[in-house]
């Protein structure tokens, strides 16, 4: 069922991370998902046409590139198949592969594409991909910010090097994919960033972080010549061989869905804080009335000319607030659609919760959040949240009631959650 023409989803949280060398961290086990095959049921009980579904590389082939387990894929691609629910099947989530690689490694981008090619042959009636989610976001944070492995910090070099290998992997598994699945659709996903500059000092700064929200997509693509604004630092601080932009380009690979996720901490502004050193901060704990999703959605639409998504919608904070974000980014891919721009679906993410993500999966301190579905870690079972009647009132064509009270990035005076 379709709302206003776009077509609504309903997906878990499944990031499989690895924070350092020695600790992984795995939503799908840690908010019970994994375990439970009644989820489907759940999700199909939303009246949703499709959910991005993980069958990721780190669980199915965890020890070698040819021993690979698909015995829990199986069962829940039957299940999603019973219920007519259809995956948009994802490989690698906020992770950097299995053991035996890692981002850096020059035959990531052969292993995941072998990986590839032998789910899209366990699974050939899968019409819709994603081989590597938010790649920009997993590279920025792996080897620019030191949280997750390799846990570089600001190494250039390396963020070039782990770029370029999610491109190549993400072009070489396409086409794995399509010697099987001569029809299959390219999601990419990525995180719908903002930048502001609070001061002159950090202009530079903010305009090369505004222009690297598109690079992964546009690598994908084939679209970094000489030309792009960012070529001079690929090849010159982060040390990127021109053949290998090259060879990006000659096998440039079309995006048939930019899926973009959303979140109110998505939206930054930066001070200057002396020579070489800035503060980032959420644009919300600044000016609450300055962000502008819709704003950032058309932006992008525009800037890479290919049907657009909403690929996940989820905040913290209680049921209300939860289903009032929900609202009012639906609110935006309507008003986005009237004015011609291609959006094409809308997810509400987070089906059975998160934990720990406010330290990005570092501390386990058991901080779980409710998603569409209340968060039953450790054998519970997940009950449906005021988010899932309103998931199910979008996905039947009806236009659901907001929720009066405003939410806690819409009061003023409300501490940041």
């Amino acid at each position: 069922m379709r709302t206003d023409g776009i077509e609504i989803w309903a997906s878990p949280e499944p990031t499989v991370a690895r924070i350092d060398a020695r600790r992984v961290r795995d939503q799908l086990a840690e908010t019970g998902h994994e375990a439970r095959d009644d989820d489907v049921a759940r999700l199909a009980s939303l009246g949703v046409t499709a959910t991005r579904y993980p069958l990721l590389w780190e669980k199915l082939a965890p020890d070698a590139p040819d021993a690979m387990d698909f015995a829990w894929a199986s069962r829940r691609m039957a299940q999603l198949a019973m219920h007519a629910l259809e995956p948009i099947v994802t490989l690698v989530h906020h992770g950097s592969g299995p053991r035996y690689t890692g981002l850096l490694d020059p035959l990531f981008p052969q292993l995941l594409a072998g990986y590839a090619r032998e789910t899209a042959r366990r699974f050939p009636w899968v019409r819709r991909w994603t081989p590597i989610n938010e790649p920009l976001t997993t590279a920025r944070f792996s080897t620019l910010y030191a949280v997750w492995y390799p846990n570089r910090f600001f190494d250039h070099a390396a963020f070039g090097r782990a770029i370029v290998n999610e491109a190549l992997a993400i072009q070489e598994s396409m086409r794995a994919i399509r010697e099987i699945v001569p029809d299959a659709e390219l999601v990419l996903t990525e995180d719908l960033q903002g930048f502001t500059a609070a001061d002159a000092g950090v202009a530079d700064y903010v305009a090369h972080k505004s222009e690297r929200r598109f690079l992964s997509a546009e690598l994908v693509m084939g679209r970094v010549d000489h030309a792009h604004p960012l070529w001079k630092y690929l090849v010159e601080t982060g040390e990127v061989p021109e053949r290998d932009l090259a060879a990006l380009r000659w096998f440039a690979t079309p995006v048939d869905l930019m899926g973009w996720n959303y979140y109110p901490f998505s939206e930054r502004v930066l001070f200057s804080e002396g020579p070489g050193r800035h503060r980032n901060v959420a644009l919300v704990e600044v000016d609450r009335s300055a962000m502008d999703c819709s704003g950032r959605l058309r932006e992008a639409a525009q800037r890479l000319r290919v049907p657009v998504a909403f690929t996940e919608v989820h905040c913290i904070g209680d049921e209300r607030e939860r289903t009032r974000w929900l609202l009012q980014r639906f609110d935006d891919a309507v008003r986005l659609r009237a004015e011609g721009i291609d959006v094409r679906a809308f997810g509400a993410w987070a089906a059975f919760g998160m934990i720990d993500w406010p330290s990005l999966l570092c501390r386990n301190e058991g901080f779980s959040e409710d998603g569409i579905f209340t968060c039953a870690r450790d054998g519970g079972t997940p009950q449906p949240t005021l988010v899932a009647e309103m998931v199910r009132e979008l996905a039947a064509g009806r236009t659901p009631r907001m929720p009066a009270s405003p939410g806690w990035w819409e009061r003023p005076d409300e501490a940041v959650a």
